[in-house]
């Protein structure tokens, strides 16, 4: 009884899948039927589009191809130059030497970074200080100043960016900031033997 119970299933799912065969080329032998003919004297309702195109204006002729506007000439003042308030890549200002609210010396300084980084690269060396590395990624100088019995003790210059200026502070290490006096004695240096701007022509 089981065995013809599971025939019978099979069967009736075989006839099943029967009825899922592809159709999709059967258009190709589909026969035209001729169109309706509606018998004469019946109403027909007239067919009208869902969704009727709005007519345009025609023009009377074809316009010409399309010409790209000339760009407008720009005006350029007569003093081309540094504005007040903007620090050209070429020019850095005076460094001045400030206060913390420590108390701790401070150096500011305004312009572009490269042209600050390679002045105070170049005013490090005329005042003899000697530069054992550097790193201008992230603006940190490695510097050996000498203590009062002449040796060489290592320090860091760092320049960080502020928000109209560059400020310079002096520190032994990454958490310890470098004596009052020896920072100060440097960052003097520096402003002494900065070289002025340059006049305008």
């Amino acid at each position: 009884m089981t065995h013809r119970l599971l025939g019978l299933f099979v069967l009736v799912v075989l006839s099943g899948c029967s009825g899922l065969r592809d159709r999709g080329d059967e258009y190709r032998s589909a026969k035209e039927i001729p169109p309706l003919v509606i018998p004469q004297g019946a109403e027909a309702r007239p067919i009208k589009p869902l969704y009727p195109i709005p007519p345009g204006p025609v023009p009377e002729t074809w316009p010409k191809k399309f010409q790209v506007p000339a760009p407008k000439p720009l005006k350029l003042d007569e003093a081309v130059g540094v504005q007040p308030g903007a620090a050209s890549p070429a020019v850095v200002d005076k460094p001045i030497l400030t206060q913390d609210g420590n108390g701790y010396p401070l150096l500011s300084v305004t312009g572009d970074f490269n042209a600050v980084w390679d002045r105070i690269e170049e005013v490090l060396r005329m005042s003899g200080v000697r530069i054992s590395d550097r790193d201008q990624r992230v603006g940190l100088y490695f510097l050996s100043l000498d203590d009062e019995t002449g040796k060489g003790v290592p320090y860091q210059l760092r320049i960080t960016r502020g928000q109209s200026a560059y400020t310079l502070t002096l520190q032994k290490d990454d958490d310890t900031l470098a004596p009052k006096q020896t920072t100060s004695s440097l960052f003097e240096a520096i402003v002494s033997r900065w070289p002025g701007l340059p006049e305008v022509q």
